[in-house]
Protein backbone atom coordinates (compact mmCIF):
# COMPACT_ATOMS: atom_id res chain seq x y z
CA UNK A 1 0.00 0.00 0.00
CA UNK A 2 2.39 2.56 1.03
CA UNK A 3 4.71 1.54 -2.54
CA UNK A 4 1.22 2.30 -4.15
CA UNK A 5 0.97 5.67 -2.62
CA UNK A 6 4.94 6.82 -3.22
CA UNK A 7 4.16 5.64 -6.69
CA UNK A 8 1.11 8.15 -7.16
CA UNK A 9 3.29 11.11 -5.36
CA UNK A 10 5.97 10.87 -7.65
CA UNK A 11 4.08 10.92 -10.83
CA UNK A 12 1.67 13.80 -9.93
CA UNK A 13 5.13 15.72 -8.93
CA UNK A 14 6.25 15.18 -12.43
CA UNK A 15 2.87 16.25 -13.22
CA UNK A 16 3.11 19.24 -11.64
CA UNK A 17 7.00 19.71 -12.43
CA UNK A 18 6.14 18.99 -16.34
CA UNK A 19 3.35 21.89 -16.18
CA UNK A 20 5.62 24.06 -14.84
CA UNK A 21 8.27 23.65 -17.44
CA UNK A 22 6.01 23.69 -20.04
CA UNK A 23 3.71 27.19 -18.83
CA UNK A 24 7.63 29.07 -18.43
CA UNK A 25 8.71 27.63 -22.08
CA UNK A 26 5.41 28.84 -23.10
CA UNK A 27 5.80 31.87 -21.56
CA UNK A 28 9.57 32.77 -23.31
CA UNK A 29 7.83 31.85 -26.85
CA UNK A 30 4.75 34.02 -26.78
CA UNK A 31 6.51 36.84 -25.33
CA UNK A 32 6.30 39.07 -28.42
CA UNK A 33 6.78 42.51 -26.27
CA UNK A 34 9.74 44.16 -27.01
CA UNK A 35 11.15 46.43 -24.38
CA UNK A 36 10.81 50.54 -24.66
CA UNK A 37 14.43 52.48 -26.58
CA UNK A 38 17.52 53.48 -25.33
CA UNK A 39 17.42 57.12 -23.80
CA UNK A 40 19.68 60.08 -23.23
CA UNK A 41 22.49 58.65 -24.76
CA UNK A 42 25.79 60.18 -24.74
CA UNK A 43 28.98 59.95 -26.57
CA UNK A 44 32.05 60.39 -25.17
CA UNK A 45 34.86 60.42 -28.41
CA UNK A 46 37.57 57.91 -28.10
CA UNK A 47 41.13 56.97 -29.71
CA UNK A 48 39.22 54.92 -32.68
CA UNK A 49 35.99 54.30 -30.57
CA UNK A 50 33.34 56.15 -28.20
CA UNK A 51 31.88 55.73 -24.74
CA UNK A 52 28.47 55.48 -24.42
CA UNK A 53 26.33 56.28 -21.62
CA UNK A 54 22.36 55.85 -21.34
CA UNK A 55 19.26 55.45 -19.79
CA UNK A 56 18.00 51.72 -19.53
CA UNK A 57 13.85 50.92 -20.23
CA UNK A 58 12.07 49.71 -17.37
CA UNK A 59 11.39 46.17 -18.44
CA UNK A 60 11.60 43.66 -16.01
CA UNK A 61 12.95 41.27 -18.99
CA UNK A 62 15.64 43.54 -20.24
CA UNK A 63 18.76 41.33 -21.02
CA UNK A 64 21.34 43.71 -22.96
CA UNK A 65 21.99 47.05 -24.97
CA UNK A 66 23.33 46.30 -28.62
CA UNK A 67 25.35 48.71 -30.52
CA UNK A 68 25.32 48.27 -34.01
CA UNK A 69 27.53 50.34 -37.05
CA UNK A 70 29.35 49.86 -40.82
CA UNK A 71 32.31 49.85 -40.99
CA UNK A 72 34.34 51.13 -43.82
CA UNK A 73 34.34 47.85 -45.57
CA UNK A 74 30.22 47.73 -44.79
CA UNK A 75 30.71 45.10 -42.05
CA UNK A 76 28.25 45.32 -39.39
CA UNK A 77 30.02 46.16 -36.16
CA UNK A 78 28.10 44.81 -33.26
CA UNK A 79 29.04 45.32 -29.15
CA UNK A 80 27.24 44.42 -26.37
CA UNK A 81 26.68 45.75 -22.98
CA UNK A 82 24.95 44.28 -19.82
CA UNK A 83 21.82 45.73 -18.51
CA UNK A 84 23.85 45.58 -15.16
CA UNK A 85 25.66 48.62 -16.60
CA UNK A 86 24.90 51.77 -18.50
CA UNK A 87 28.04 52.17 -20.60
CA UNK A 88 29.16 50.71 -23.65
CA UNK A 89 32.28 51.03 -25.58
CA UNK A 90 31.98 50.30 -29.34
CA UNK A 91 35.26 50.54 -31.49
CA UNK A 92 37.10 49.80 -34.11
CA UNK A 93 36.84 52.90 -36.01
CA UNK A 94 39.26 53.81 -38.92
CA UNK A 95 38.87 57.35 -39.21
CA UNK A 96 37.58 60.29 -37.18
CA UNK A 97 34.79 60.94 -39.67
CA UNK A 98 30.83 61.16 -38.07
CA UNK A 99 29.59 57.51 -37.67
CA UNK A 100 25.76 56.48 -37.38
CA UNK A 101 25.30 53.77 -34.87
CA UNK A 102 22.11 52.36 -34.39
CA UNK A 103 21.15 51.49 -30.19
CA UNK A 104 18.90 48.80 -28.97
CA UNK A 105 17.64 47.20 -26.21
CA UNK A 106 17.09 43.65 -26.56
CA UNK A 107 14.98 41.26 -23.85
CA UNK A 108 15.47 37.60 -22.70
CA UNK A 109 13.10 36.78 -25.82
CA UNK A 110 15.31 37.94 -28.31
CA UNK A 111 12.83 41.66 -29.02
CA UNK A 112 14.52 44.30 -29.67
CA UNK A 113 13.65 47.72 -28.93
CA UNK A 114 12.84 50.86 -31.74
CA UNK A 115 17.17 51.84 -32.44
CA UNK A 116 17.62 55.18 -31.37
CA UNK A 117 20.28 56.41 -33.64
CA UNK A 118 23.29 58.73 -32.59
CA UNK A 119 26.56 60.22 -34.61
CA UNK A 120 29.93 59.03 -33.10
CA UNK A 121 32.81 61.10 -33.98
CA UNK A 122 35.96 59.42 -33.04
CA UNK A 123 39.32 60.60 -32.38
CA UNK A 124 42.66 59.77 -34.69
CA UNK A 125 42.72 55.74 -34.22
CA UNK A 126 45.45 54.03 -33.15
CA UNK A 127 46.54 52.76 -36.14
CA UNK A 128 46.77 56.27 -37.92
CA UNK A 129 48.71 58.00 -34.82
CA UNK A 130 51.03 55.28 -34.31
CA UNK A 131 51.70 55.44 -38.25
CA UNK A 132 53.02 58.76 -37.98
CA UNK A 133 55.54 58.25 -35.55
CA UNK A 134 57.07 55.62 -37.39
CA UNK A 135 61.01 55.98 -38.03
CA UNK A 136 62.69 53.40 -40.54
CA UNK A 137 66.31 53.39 -40.33
CA UNK A 138 69.26 51.72 -41.58
CA UNK A 139 70.92 48.95 -39.63
CA UNK A 140 73.82 46.11 -40.16
CA UNK A 141 71.92 43.95 -42.40
CA UNK A 142 68.71 45.46 -43.21
CA UNK A 143 66.89 48.11 -41.19
CA UNK A 144 65.37 49.16 -37.63
CA UNK A 145 61.63 50.42 -37.11
CA UNK A 146 61.09 52.15 -33.96
CA UNK A 147 57.00 53.58 -33.31
CA UNK A 148 55.41 55.00 -30.55
CA UNK A 149 51.86 53.48 -29.55
CA UNK A 150 50.59 55.89 -26.64
CA UNK A 151 47.15 53.59 -26.22
CA UNK A 152 48.93 50.54 -26.17
CA UNK A 153 46.17 49.31 -28.67
CA UNK A 154 47.02 45.53 -30.14
CA UNK A 155 48.53 46.46 -33.24
CA UNK A 156 50.42 44.58 -35.48
CA UNK A 157 53.92 46.75 -37.50
CA UNK A 158 54.50 44.90 -40.79
CA UNK A 159 57.58 45.68 -42.83
CA UNK A 160 57.65 44.62 -46.93
CA UNK A 161 60.63 44.48 -48.86
CA UNK A 162 61.10 43.23 -52.57
CA UNK A 163 61.56 39.44 -53.16
CA UNK A 164 63.69 37.69 -55.34
CA UNK A 165 61.29 38.49 -58.26
CA UNK A 166 61.11 42.23 -57.17
CA UNK A 167 57.42 42.24 -56.17
CA UNK A 168 56.95 43.70 -51.85
CA UNK A 169 56.50 40.74 -49.43
CA UNK A 170 55.89 40.66 -45.61
CA UNK A 171 59.80 40.84 -44.48
CA UNK A 172 58.28 40.58 -40.73
CA UNK A 173 55.15 41.43 -38.70
CA UNK A 174 55.77 42.51 -35.27
CA UNK A 175 52.91 42.25 -32.88
CA UNK A 176 52.93 44.90 -29.86
CA UNK A 177 50.57 46.60 -27.55
CA UNK A 178 53.98 48.51 -26.10
CA UNK A 179 53.32 52.15 -25.71
CA UNK A 180 56.94 52.23 -27.45
CA UNK A 181 59.43 49.52 -29.12
CA UNK A 182 61.92 48.65 -31.98
CA UNK A 183 62.92 46.07 -33.94
CA UNK A 184 64.62 44.97 -36.87
CA UNK A 185 64.56 43.15 -40.14
CA UNK A 186 67.83 41.72 -41.10
CA UNK A 187 70.19 39.68 -43.72
CA UNK A 188 70.18 41.88 -46.70
CA UNK A 189 72.89 43.04 -48.54
CA UNK A 190 75.05 46.15 -48.29
CA UNK A 191 73.05 47.95 -51.64
CA UNK A 192 70.11 50.21 -51.84
CA UNK A 193 66.93 48.47 -50.82
CA UNK A 194 63.49 49.42 -50.06
CA UNK A 195 61.16 49.27 -47.14
CA UNK A 196 57.91 49.75 -46.59
CA UNK A 197 56.21 50.04 -43.12
CA UNK A 198 52.37 50.05 -42.34
CA UNK A 199 50.18 48.92 -39.25
CA UNK A 200 47.30 47.04 -38.82
CA UNK A 201 44.85 46.85 -35.75
CA UNK A 202 43.16 44.04 -34.84
CA UNK A 203 40.06 45.24 -36.62
CA UNK A 204 42.38 44.75 -39.80
CA UNK A 205 41.96 48.68 -40.51
CA UNK A 206 45.62 49.50 -41.75
CA UNK A 207 47.45 52.96 -42.36
CA UNK A 208 48.71 54.18 -45.42
CA UNK A 209 52.66 52.74 -46.35
CA UNK A 210 56.12 54.48 -45.41
CA UNK A 211 58.24 53.61 -47.98
CA UNK A 212 62.13 54.50 -47.37
CA UNK A 213 64.50 53.69 -49.51
CA UNK A 214 67.82 52.55 -47.19
CA UNK A 215 71.13 50.43 -48.03
CA UNK A 216 71.71 48.18 -44.23
CA UNK A 217 74.74 48.21 -42.87
CA UNK A 218 77.32 45.83 -44.13
CA UNK A 219 78.00 42.49 -41.90
CA UNK A 220 77.86 39.17 -42.15
CA UNK A 221 77.10 36.42 -39.55
CA UNK A 222 80.43 35.25 -37.74
CA UNK A 223 80.83 31.37 -38.36
CA UNK A 224 80.38 29.62 -35.35
CA UNK A 225 82.53 26.18 -36.91
CA UNK A 226 85.32 28.66 -35.97
CA UNK A 227 84.30 29.22 -32.27
CA UNK A 228 86.46 27.67 -29.61
CA UNK A 229 86.14 27.18 -25.71
CA UNK A 230 88.70 28.51 -23.48
CA UNK A 231 89.28 28.41 -19.18
CA UNK A 232 91.00 30.73 -17.45
CA UNK A 233 91.99 30.53 -14.17
CA UNK A 234 88.76 31.93 -12.23
CA UNK A 235 85.84 31.09 -14.76
CA UNK A 236 83.34 29.32 -14.40
CA UNK A 237 82.27 25.85 -14.86
CA UNK A 238 79.71 25.83 -17.70
CA UNK A 239 78.88 21.59 -17.95
CA UNK A 240 76.49 21.80 -14.94
CA UNK A 241 72.87 20.12 -15.13
CA UNK A 242 74.50 18.73 -18.51
CA UNK A 243 75.24 21.63 -20.28
CA UNK A 244 78.20 22.55 -22.32
CA UNK A 245 80.15 25.61 -23.61
CA UNK A 246 80.12 24.12 -27.45
CA UNK A 247 76.53 23.67 -27.20
CA UNK A 248 75.50 27.58 -27.34
CA UNK A 249 76.69 27.90 -31.29
CA UNK A 250 75.49 24.88 -32.36
CA UNK A 251 72.47 26.59 -33.92
CA UNK A 252 69.98 24.91 -31.84
CA UNK A 253 68.06 27.41 -29.59
CA UNK A 254 66.04 24.80 -27.64
CA UNK A 255 64.25 24.02 -24.29
CA UNK A 256 65.27 22.29 -21.85
CA UNK A 257 66.16 19.10 -23.63
CA UNK A 258 69.57 17.46 -24.20
CA UNK A 259 72.22 19.46 -25.51
CA UNK A 260 70.17 22.61 -24.53
CA UNK A 261 73.22 25.56 -23.98
CA UNK A 262 75.41 25.95 -20.82
CA UNK A 263 74.97 26.17 -17.20
CA UNK A 264 77.39 27.37 -14.98
CA UNK A 265 75.38 25.82 -11.78
CA UNK A 266 73.21 27.38 -8.77
CA UNK A 267 74.98 28.17 -6.04
CA UNK A 268 76.94 31.37 -6.33
CA UNK A 269 79.30 33.41 -3.81
CA UNK A 270 77.88 36.96 -5.54
CA UNK A 271 81.20 37.20 -7.22
CA UNK A 272 80.48 37.66 -11.31
CA UNK A 273 80.46 34.53 -13.07
CA UNK A 274 82.68 34.61 -16.35
CA UNK A 275 82.72 32.59 -19.23
CA UNK A 276 85.46 32.65 -22.14
CA UNK A 277 85.86 31.61 -25.83
CA UNK A 278 87.29 32.32 -28.89
CA UNK A 279 85.62 33.60 -32.18
CA UNK A 280 88.23 32.08 -34.28
CA UNK A 281 88.68 35.59 -36.62
CA UNK A 282 89.52 38.64 -35.65
CA UNK A 283 86.47 41.02 -36.24
CA UNK A 284 85.22 44.31 -36.25
CA UNK A 285 81.80 43.25 -34.29
CA UNK A 286 78.27 45.12 -35.05
CA UNK A 287 76.23 42.78 -33.10
CA UNK A 288 75.55 40.81 -30.47
CA UNK A 289 72.71 38.18 -29.43
CA UNK A 290 72.40 36.09 -26.48
CA UNK A 291 69.09 33.80 -26.19
CA UNK A 292 67.72 31.93 -23.42
CA UNK A 293 66.53 28.48 -22.80
CA UNK A 294 63.34 27.98 -24.65
CA UNK A 295 60.35 28.03 -21.99
CA UNK A 296 58.76 29.68 -19.36
CA UNK A 297 61.30 28.03 -16.42
CA UNK A 298 63.73 30.17 -18.51
CA UNK A 299 62.42 33.00 -19.69
CA UNK A 300 62.97 35.79 -16.98
CA UNK A 301 63.26 33.23 -14.58
CA UNK A 302 65.32 31.06 -13.09
CA UNK A 303 69.43 31.91 -13.84
CA UNK A 304 69.35 33.10 -17.02
CA UNK A 305 71.22 36.34 -17.31
CA UNK A 306 69.79 39.46 -16.39
CA UNK A 307 72.05 41.79 -15.99
CA UNK A 308 75.56 41.36 -17.84
CA UNK A 309 78.43 42.14 -20.26
CA UNK A 310 80.25 41.12 -23.20
CA UNK A 311 83.69 41.54 -22.86
CA UNK A 312 86.35 41.55 -26.30
CA UNK A 313 90.26 41.47 -26.74
CA UNK A 314 92.67 40.48 -29.45
CA UNK A 315 95.26 39.14 -26.90
CA UNK A 316 93.96 38.01 -23.67
CA UNK A 317 96.39 37.78 -20.54
CA UNK A 318 96.34 33.89 -19.51
CA UNK A 319 96.32 35.03 -15.82
CA UNK A 320 92.29 35.08 -16.00
CA UNK A 321 92.40 38.99 -15.33
CA UNK A 322 90.33 41.22 -17.34
CA UNK A 323 93.43 43.56 -18.00
CA UNK A 324 93.17 44.46 -22.10
CA UNK A 325 89.97 43.25 -21.95
CA UNK A 326 87.35 45.86 -23.25
CA UNK A 327 84.16 45.92 -22.36
CA UNK A 328 81.88 46.32 -25.50
CA UNK A 329 78.35 46.08 -24.19
CA UNK A 330 76.40 46.30 -20.84
CA UNK A 331 72.80 44.77 -21.53
CA UNK A 332 69.84 44.33 -19.43
CA UNK A 333 67.40 41.67 -19.91
CA UNK A 334 64.26 43.51 -19.96
CA UNK A 335 60.74 41.91 -19.65
CA UNK A 336 58.30 43.60 -21.73
CA UNK A 337 55.52 43.38 -18.98
CA UNK A 338 57.09 43.95 -16.55
CA UNK A 339 54.88 41.34 -14.76
CA UNK A 340 56.38 38.74 -11.79
CA UNK A 341 58.04 35.70 -12.43
CA UNK A 342 56.44 32.68 -13.87
CA UNK A 343 53.68 35.63 -16.01
CA UNK A 344 53.81 36.18 -19.58
CA UNK A 345 52.14 37.91 -21.62
CA UNK A 346 52.72 36.92 -25.47
CA UNK A 347 54.97 40.02 -25.71
CA UNK A 348 57.09 38.23 -23.38
CA UNK A 349 57.24 35.29 -24.60
CA UNK A 350 57.88 37.00 -28.42
CA UNK A 351 60.46 38.58 -26.96
CA UNK A 352 62.04 36.07 -24.82
CA UNK A 353 62.52 33.70 -28.49
CA UNK A 354 64.23 36.49 -29.79
CA UNK A 355 66.60 36.94 -26.97
CA UNK A 356 68.72 39.95 -26.53
CA UNK A 357 69.90 41.81 -29.06
CA UNK A 358 72.55 44.52 -29.09
CA UNK A 359 74.37 46.74 -31.24
CA UNK A 360 78.14 47.29 -30.68
CA UNK A 361 79.64 50.59 -30.94
CA UNK A 362 81.31 51.42 -34.16
CA UNK A 363 84.34 53.07 -32.05
CA UNK A 364 84.53 49.29 -30.35
CA UNK A 365 88.34 48.33 -31.53
CA UNK A 366 88.32 44.54 -33.22
CA UNK A 367 88.48 41.38 -31.32
CA UNK A 368 88.91 38.01 -31.30
CA UNK A 369 88.26 36.67 -28.13
CA UNK A 370 85.44 36.95 -25.67
CA UNK A 371 84.15 36.85 -22.35
CA UNK A 372 80.24 36.83 -20.92
CA UNK A 373 80.45 38.17 -17.23
CA UNK A 374 77.07 37.83 -15.70
CA UNK A 375 76.61 40.04 -12.31
CA UNK A 376 72.52 39.28 -11.89
CA UNK A 377 70.45 36.41 -12.98
CA UNK A 378 66.24 36.41 -12.58
CA UNK A 379 67.48 34.68 -9.19
CA UNK A 380 69.50 37.34 -7.74
CA UNK A 381 72.83 35.35 -7.83
CA UNK A 382 75.38 35.65 -10.62
CA UNK A 383 75.04 32.32 -12.45
CA UNK A 384 74.32 31.68 -16.12
CA UNK A 385 72.52 29.52 -18.22
CA UNK A 386 71.90 30.13 -22.17
CA UNK A 387 71.10 28.15 -25.07
CA UNK A 388 72.68 30.42 -28.41
CA UNK A 389 75.02 33.42 -28.64
CA UNK A 390 75.65 34.67 -32.19
CA UNK A 391 78.13 37.45 -33.16
CA UNK A 392 77.75 39.53 -36.37
CA UNK A 393 80.52 41.88 -38.18
CA UNK A 394 83.46 42.17 -40.59
CA UNK A 395 86.28 39.78 -40.66
CA UNK A 396 87.98 41.52 -43.46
Amino acid sequence: MNSIKFIAVCCLLAVVAGGCDTDQLSAIETDKSAPGPIKNVEAEPLAGAARLTYSLPSDPDLLYVQAIYKNKAGRDMEFKSSYYTNTLVIDGFADTLAHAVDLYAVDRSGNRSTPVTIQVTPRTPPVLTTFHTLLVEPDFGGATISFINATKADLAIIVTTPDSTGNMAVARTFYTSRDTSRFSVRGYESVSRQFGVFVRDRWGNESDVLLQELIPVYEIQLDKTKFREISLPGDARTNEWGGSMPYVWDGRVTGDVSGFGLHTGNASTGVPKIITFDLGVEAQLSRFSLQAVQDDRHWYNDVSPKRYEVWGTTNYNPDGSLDGWTKLLSITNIKPSGLPIGLFTDDDRTAGRIGDEANVPSDMPRVRYIRIRCLENWSGNTNMVFSEVTFWGNDQ
